[in-house]
């Protein structure tokens, strides 16, 4: 009895039972190493994420980087090369500055030069040159005063049977008489040469009709070895040509 009464007033006591669910979950307790879980499942998800998207990403990513690494290199040659296009341009325009500050400085002394240029190398040039035209009086002086002066005729057999060849008996020279064809020079060269013993040191007075080819033959004989070549200008028929100087010469 004494113990039933114990019993009852312990039951009395005591809180009262709640009621619960049948299915009760468990309580969560964060463990202090859960960062490391998740760094290792994260790490092994990323190590299943196909290769060809890494392959790509990496490409991009590489592609991007030399973009961006070469475009200041590119600035700066664009600016090398505009900086180079401007000094040439400052560089030009102060050199014809100074040239025309010159040509107004001194008027006469660019005057001077172009006359030389214009003029006197032009004359002194046909003058030391070799091969040239000449008067008929200057051909008659050069084959009475030079030993070593020769008369070409270079006309064909027509025309020197109907007008004849110069007569040089007074200087005891002979005229050579060898046909110029246009298109054949090798053979006529060949032909000369065999009149002349010594081209190198003879000097050939070439008589034409005219003298549309004498000086073609002049400038063809000195390049072939001959000393000097002068075409005599007017050639046999012209107004101031051979016939007509020896008419006055002789005759008036």
């Amino acid at each position: 009895m004494v113990i039933m009464e114990s019993l009852s007033i312990l039951l009395s006591s005591s809180p009262p039972i709640q009621n619960h669910p049948k299915t009760l979950k468990p309580a969560t307790i964060s463990k202090p190493n859960s960062h490391i879980s998740k760094f290792t499942f994260s790490r092994e998800s990323a190590l299943q994420i196909p290769l060809s998207l890494v392959s790509k990403n990496t490409t991009f990513s590489f592609t991007t980087i030399q973009l961006f690494t070469s475009l200041p290199c590119l600035a700066s040659e664009t600016l090398t090369s505009q900086t180079g296009q401007v000094s040439e341009k400052i560089n030009l325009e102060s050199i014809l500055v100074s040239i025309d500050d010159f040509f107004n400085k001194n008027p006469f002394f660019v005057a001077g030069c172009t006359f030389i240029w214009l003029v006197v190398i032009p004359l002194a040039e046909e003058y030391l040159r070799k091969y040239k035209f000449i008067s008929a009086i200057d051909a008659f002086r050069k084959l009475r005063d030079n030993p070593d002066a020769k008369l070409l005729d270079i006309r064909d057999r027509r025309s020197v049977v109907a007008l004849g060849s110069p007569i040089l008996k007074m200087f005891n020279k002979s005229v050579v008489q060898v046909e110029f064809s246009e298109g054949d020079e090798d053979r006529f060269v060949k032909n000369v040469l065999k009149n002349f013993q010594d081209p190198a040191n003879t000097t050939l007075c070439i008589l034409d009709n005219f003298d549309g080819d004498s000086m073609r033959v002049a400038e063809l004989l000195f390049k072939n070895g001959f000393k000097e070549a002068y075409a005599i200008r007017g050639g046999v028929r012209g107004k101031k040509g051979w016939l007509v100087w020896f008419f006055c010469y002789f005759f008036l």
